[in-house]
């Protein structure tokens, strides 16, 4: 008597109509054909839509539509990638997006195969940074117009041979560029100019973050220059970054980036054609262009502006039982009949003198500038 042989079928038909014949419970009927009970409703569900045909083994994947579709959008994407080499697999998603808002796109990590395939990813090699801890926590900086980060871009040559070195200036919640033009030069007027017509524009910044090179920081008192000193006078507090780390500035710097490689590489043929250039990314930057860290939206649809008039600078007062000084043009304060050097920064400003039992503690508004103390009269010649 021959052996009976059933087919993967059969044996599925039979599975689906011992549990709808409800005589055992399901676990048990799973129990004997050896498969797990979501396997079995799978079968059932299947053969309750379709029949026996439901219980036929079926390709496992994409449909071949959904393959031809995503060989299409593979070919999209890798063409958008060329075209704007400074946007990653998750701006090249949103992208896709918005172009598909109801299909079911392919996944970040998939988008990121595609270009490592297609070798349009250049090869990083990591490095380790030895940067010491900074002394005080930066500001989050999470809404329009708290913190605003200023910095020179690298200077770069067009074509015909002009100099190009943009300043440019961030709102650092929004990722809104304020600013992204060069100027005649790098001078506090300069600076200053282009300050006020933001302020005017935009509204005042509670914090302004800069790094330690000139017109924003000087080897003076806190730091301070002109230009900086002019921005706490209007009530913005001024933070400064340490030198070679970039810890407090990280969002900047990356910022630079995306200008270097879709303004100056390769520069334009004109400095005219260069500022052309300049004026479109920005406009790019902060309306098309979507940010990871602000859920891949335009700087554009979070920046709020709070334009209002430029107040008068702040004139400070003392205690009535302080000295008060004018600091000279040559940063000097008279003390005793001597001249006494505060900084040239506050040349024209008024200080006050808190005394000591040696001396006195110079102040500007509630900062300690120096300590001054009596010397003695030089010795006249016996």
């Amino acid at each position: 008597m021959p052996w009976k042989k059933s087919s993967v079928v059969e044996q599925r038909e039979e599975l689906v109509l011992a549990i709808l014949a409800r005589r055992e419970p399901v676990w048990r009927i799973c129990r004997r054909c050896k498969v797990s009970r979501p396997t079995a409703y799978k079968y059932l569900r299947r053969f309750l839509q379709q029949g026996k045909a439901g219980l036929v083994e079926q390709p496992r994947g994409r449909r071949p539509k959904d393959g031809e579709r995503w060989r299409d959008w593979r070919r999209l994407i890798l063409a958008e990638r060329r075209r704007r080499p400074s946007r990653g697999p998750r701006k090249l998603r949103w992208w896709l997006r918005q172009r598909q808002p109801r299909c079911r796109l392919p996944a970040v990590r998939t988008i990121a195969r595609w270009l490592h395939a297609a070798e349009l990813v250049p090869v990083r090699r990591l490095r380790r940074i030895n940067a010491p801890v900074p002394l005080q926590p930066p500001r989050r900086g999470r809404r329009s117009n708290e913190v605003w980060t200023f910095d020179w871009k690298g200077w770069n040559r067009t074509g015909d041979g002009a100099k190009v070195e943009p300043l440019t200036v961030r709102d650092l919640g929004s990722r809104f560029v304020l600013w992204a033009y060069p100027l005649p030069s790098r001078s506090d007027p300069a600076v200053r100019r282009v300050c006020g017509r933001l302020f005017r524009r935009y509204g005042r910044p509670k914090a302004i973050r800069t790094d330690l090179g000139g017109p924003f920081c000087s080897c003076g008192p806190h730091g301070f220059t002109t230009l900086s000193l002019w921005w706490y006078r209007l009530g913005i507090a001024v933070e400064f970054v340490h030198r070679g780390i970039g810890l407090h500035n990280n969002a900047h710097e990356q910022m630079h980036g995306v200008l270097q490689r879709e303004t100056a590489k390769p520069p334009a043929r004109t400095r005219a054609a260069q500022l052309r250039r300049l004026r479109r990314w920005r406009y790019e930057y902060n309306h098309e262009r979507p940010h990871e860290a602000i859920g891949q939206q335009p700087p554009v649809q979070r920046y709020r502006p709070n334009p209002a008039p430029l107040p008068a600078p702040l004139e400070p007062t003392y205690c009535a039982r302080w000295p008060v000084r004018r600091v000279s043009g040559t940063g000097d304060i008279s003390l005793w009949s001597q001249r006494h050097y505060v900084g040239r920064t506050f040349a024209g400003l008024a200080v006050g003198c808190k005394p000591l039992r040696a001396g006195y503690q110079i102040y500007f508004d509630r900062l300690v500038l120096t300590t001054i103390t009596r010397r003695a009269p030089p010795k006249s010649p016996s």
